[in-house]
């Protein structure tokens, strides 16, 4: 066992943290302040250790600032923790600060303050269940817990305030970290045992100078990545946009809050839409903010034509701007912030982010059938569906299902059009949307249905978005009749049109994709790559987010040898597909 390791086994026993050195030298000094609202998947690695704790943005409910500290059931890989058992607490996800300059001998004025809330949009953690909070003991090199949060019913975001005046603590080298323990529920029924004990954490203050009343941020921010659709549809295929006679509006909203005790004003809030090189700035007005609220900038008259220098996708970067009237006490961090937009080739209702599992489960729903309504454009075939699987516990979600397609009569998915039988359940691949091509091309117009039947009592454990409750296309089959589902939420399946052939058939970051006469270099790039290929011919190139699996760009006549320009893509991992050939190749990009 190597020393790294050594040390690494001894902070998980709370036994040691950080060596002498880096408690003298390696430190951060106060204030500390983390509301993780810059766009990120991870905790800042210049404030953070994380093991199993991820950063999102879609799981808050009304959080006091875009984005939020996630500890739940998975790991870093995204699959349950090893020791995760039936009707046993177990410890899950740790996030430890790095070290921090308390060398304050005597002080009282020095607070940590956090918001937690539990479940969120996701799933509460039961009685038993847990959040700690420990605190570092530099002098005794040992971990102590300070503070112990019980599972229980849903709540808002509360704020917790905790003095910190023991000489132990006040040295340099002090850290906090946050545990959180789970438990999965019954054996009686495995397969509805999906990720669970959601806890969430937000605004994290640590500093001097500070008093029990210091509860206030004069703030006002972003609280939720900014909406964008037209018509339903979060996404829409490119050529049915382009070629339809009758457009849905575009609509937009933008969640944010006045965090202060007074009302504040706010100067303005802008929209940018950026696509191609050309941005469109609307100014979207002046509010009023009383203290302490939340508030929705919604337009569902938006007065706005998306365009595209390409045939087959559009590629948008959609920012929102805060400015308030007091700007010397306002994190700047969560009054903008930039998402990207895409439309390819398929209809989405979900925003692809996953709360939570649906399905049917249990004795008689072997047979049941789901449908989600759908309404095209312009008639078109249909090649295949994206469907996002979350992961359960032991794989014990059913084995294999039917892929279905219905026609609407009378608003029901009456009439079957057809059926992909004994769909493999990727147990392997979940997380991440999965693409299931049919059999032949479904030909479709007007409305229509994409669904599953069961073919086992076990769940199909399908993404379900709590965030996009409206509008209400899911319907449920068990005996003969169809319902309409009246749970709040949108099912993550996603029909495809357009005769896309790739080699993408799991869309994600697991997924390692293999070169098939395709080579990619510099990797890692940074704001090109040179792309060579044995096809004899220029290429048209797809390049897809490895973690999303949306198409950022498509890139035309692209010879052997030839260079591909992409510095306005963020640091991450993506692939290039030719959909002529075939051909990929994963790739890196760093900044």
């Amino acid at each position: 066992m190597n020393r790294l390791l050594r040390i690494l086994t001894a902070a998980a026993l709370g036994l040691l943290a950080v060596d002498a050195t880096a408690q003298e030298d390696d430190v951060l000094e106060l204030p500390f302040f983390d509301d993780f609202s810059q766009i990120d998947t991870t905790p800042d690695a210049k404030r953070w250790v994380a093991h199993g704790t991820t950063v999102c943005y879609d799981l808050p409910k009304n959080p006091p600032s875009t984005g939020a500290m996630l500890l739940d059931a998975l790991d870093s890989n995204g699959v349950f923790y090893n020791n995760a058992r039936y009707g046993t607490t177990t410890a899950a996800d740790t996030v430890e600060s790095l070290p921090i300059n308390l060398d304050y001998p005597g002080e009282k004025s020095i607070w940590l303050s956090f918001y937690y809330q539990r479940g969120g949009h996701g799933d509460r953690p039961e009685k038993g269940d847990s959040l700690v909070l420990d605190f570092y003991s530099p002098s005794e090199q040992k971990w102590q817990s300070v503070k112990l949060y019980e599972g229980g019913n849903s709540a808002p975001f509360q704020q917790e305030m905790i003095n910190i005046t023991d000489d132990k603590f006040l040295r340099k080298g002090f850290r906090f970290r946050f545990r959180n323990y789970i438990s999965l529920g019954s054996s009686l029924a495995p397969d509805l045992v999906s990720n669970c004990d959601h806890w969430l954490i937000d605004y994290v203050s640590l500093d001097i100078n500070r008093h029990k009343g210091d509860t206030v941020y004069k703030d006002v921010s972003l609280t939720n990545t900014p909406i964008i659709k037209i018509g339903d549809y979060q996404e829409v295929p490119w050529r049915h946009y382009v070629n339809s006679n009758i457009r849905e509006k575009v609509n937009y909203t933008i969640h944010y809050r006045n965090n202060d005790n007074r009302a504040r004003l706010l100067d303005s809030i802008n929209l940018y839409l950026t696509h191609d090189g050309t941005t469109d700035k609307y100014a979207l007005g002046t509010f009023n903010m009383p203290s302490y609220m939340d508030f929705d900038n919604h337009n569902d008259d938006f007065a706005y034509t998306f365009k595209s220098q390409y045939d087959t996708i559009a590629n948008y970067d959609v920012k929102v701007r805060l400015v308030s009237d007091a700007t010397a006490n306002d994190f700047p961090d969560n009054n903008e912030i930039t998402v990207r937009k895409t439309f390819s080739n398929c209809y989405a209702l979900d925003d692809g982010s996953a709360e939570a599992a649906y399905g049917l489960h249990g004795e008689g729903s072997d047979g049941a059938m789901i449908a989600v309504k759908f309404n095209t454009y312009i008639p078109d075939k249909m090649y295949g569906v994206y469907m996002y699987f979350c992961p359960v516990y032991n794989n014990q979600q059913a084995d294999n299902f039917d892929l279905k397609v219905w026609a609407c009569e009378d608003g029901l998915p009456i009439a079957e059009i057809a059926t992909k039988a004994n769909v493999e359940v990727p147990k392997d691949s979940t997380g991440k949307f999965i693409y299931i091509p049919f059999e032949y091309p479904v030909e479709v117009s007007d409305t229509f249905f994409v669904g599953w039947q069961k073919n086992e009592t076990s769940i199909i454990a399908v993404g379900f978005d709590r965030n996009t409750s409206t509008p209400n296309h899911k319907y449920f089959n068990i005996g003969g009749d169809w319902k309409q589902s009246k749970e709040l939420g949108q099912i993550m399946i996603r029909p495809v049109f357009g005769d896309v052939k790739t080699a993408i058939s799991e869309l994600g970051t697991e997924h390692q994709l293999a070169s098939k006469n395709l080579k990619i270099y510099p990797n890692p790039a940074t704001d090109y790559i040179t792309v060579e290929s044995d096809s004899g011919k220029p290429l048209t190139l797809m390049i897809v987010n490895a973690r999303s699996g949306q198409v950022i760009k498509t890139i035309r006549n692209v010879e052997d040898g030839g260079t591909v320009y992409l510095d306005d893509l963020a640091a991450g991992a993506y692939i290039a597909v030719s959909p002529s050939t075939g051909a990929s190749a994963k790739f890196l990009i760093i900044k």
